[in-house]
């Protein structure tokens, strides 16, 4: 891997500046507030901080302990504050983002950050996911710049907030940040010893069902094709949900999730990618496609990952920005009330699954094609 960048140039392209403005005016809608568009999620953060007892343990709570702690700071107060504290502290995370990827895999990463980001700006400042994505990427910075310590700490903090970024740790092994790990490791399980303190074992259980649901999540690989075939949907546990998970189901989709994120993750141990691009893209994307629940907002789970995927070749930029594009545009259109119909929502929302689909398929054949033949 080559040294990794001094950083942002002082001066910025027009561009960069053209995109950066627009996340100023992304920030500020959400803050004075737009008609036709819910405020789910503060609505739901004031609930769960307004609601006395212990989280989990008295009361459910969906959220993971490091994102209760983000519900606390921003959800004390009334709807409206709540949205805004949450609007700006998702875009604080995203500018935070932003130069973590620049001070670790160079400027034009960077930009391809703020590009593929851009379409989902109309609902992404509502919502808490981008705080991880600053502490995951920013993590993999600060190990990729020798302060290990503070990266494992901050990857460990991601994995807190929303569980995902765990599938990326193995970038530091391949990067030979064995004390970034080690320290990774060490603070994640303090971090969950003072979660089982707090809410016990069943806390795990309501983050891990989204607080028990039985459906698959209308955007959900499965969900998508259950709700096309049945035509029933519901509203459950906060989401909309079709059909009926198996009992069976849970362990095979994590199965098929640990497998494919491991063959992943040993292909990428000789192949010639920066691990913190084409692998950890296909690891999360992998995730994605098994998960039971695939909320339009994970998406911007992918997109660090493949603005640095983006050094190896133009394909890992286009592949990342089909499914963000897709997605950007369909919630655009949801939450503005104009509905496509059950038929063109299916079709917008089975595109981007396999656009997901895509990113794990064509990984692993470009990471097979290109292993080193022994002898």
């Amino acid at each position: 891997m080559s040294a990794p960048s001094a950083g942002v140039a002082q001066r910025l392209r027009p561009d960069e500046l053209g995109l950066l403005a627009l996340r100023v005016v992304a920030v500020v809608t959400v803050i004075v507030g737009v008609p036709h568009f819910p405020n789910a999620a503060a609505q739901r953060f004031v609930e769960i901080a307004h609601t006395s007892g212990l989280p989990w343990r008295d009361s459910p709570v969906e959220y993971a302990f490091g994102d209760w702690i983000v519900i606390r700071a921003v959800g004390f107060g009334s709807v409206g504050l709540a949205r805004a504290l949450l609007g700006l502290l998702a875009c604080g995370a995203d500018l935070v983002a932003w130069r973590a990827v620049s001070m670790g895999w160079g400027r034009a990463a960077a930009t391809r950050y703020l590009w593929l980001g851009a379409p989902l700006l109309a609902f992404i400042y509502r919502r808490s996911d981008l705080v991880a994505v600053a502490l995951a990427v920013g993590g993999l910075a600060l190990a990729a710049r020798n302060r290990e310590r503070a990266g494992g700490v901050s990857l460990a903090a991601a994995a807190l907030v929303k569980v995902w970024p765990i599938v990326v740790a193995p970038a530091l092994a391949i990067e030979r940040h064995a004390r970034a790990l080690r320290t990774a490791a060490i603070a994640l399980l303090a971090g969950v010893a003072g979660w089982f303190l707090l809410g016990g074992a069943d806390a795990f259980r309501q983050v891990g069902t989204f607080r028990g649901a039985t459906g698959w999540e209308l955007e959900s690989t499965v969900g998508v094709v259950v709700w096309a075939l049945t035509g029933e949907h519901r509203f459950e546990a906060g989401a909309n949900r079709t059909g009926s998970v198996p009992a069976w189901a849970g362990s095979a989709l994590l199965a098929a999730t640990l497998v494919t994120v491991v063959v992943i993750w040993l292909l990428a141990r000789r192949g010639p990618f920066t691990p913190a691009g084409a692998p950890a893209l296909a690891a999360v994307a992998a995730l994605l496609v098994f998960a039971p629940v695939f909320s339009p907002q994970y998406v911007v789970w992918l997109v660090g990952w493949g603005a640095i995927a983006g050094r190896e070749g133009p394909r890992w930029s286009w592949l990342a920005s089909v499914p963000v594009i897709l997605t950007g545009t369909l919630v655009t259109l949801w939450y503005a009330d104009v509905d496509l119909g059950p038929g063109g929502n299916q079709l917008v929302l089975g595109a981007r699954n396999l656009a997901v689909m895509a990113i794990v398929i064509a990984y692993l054949v470009r990471a097979v094609r290109t292993q080193p033949v022994d002898g």
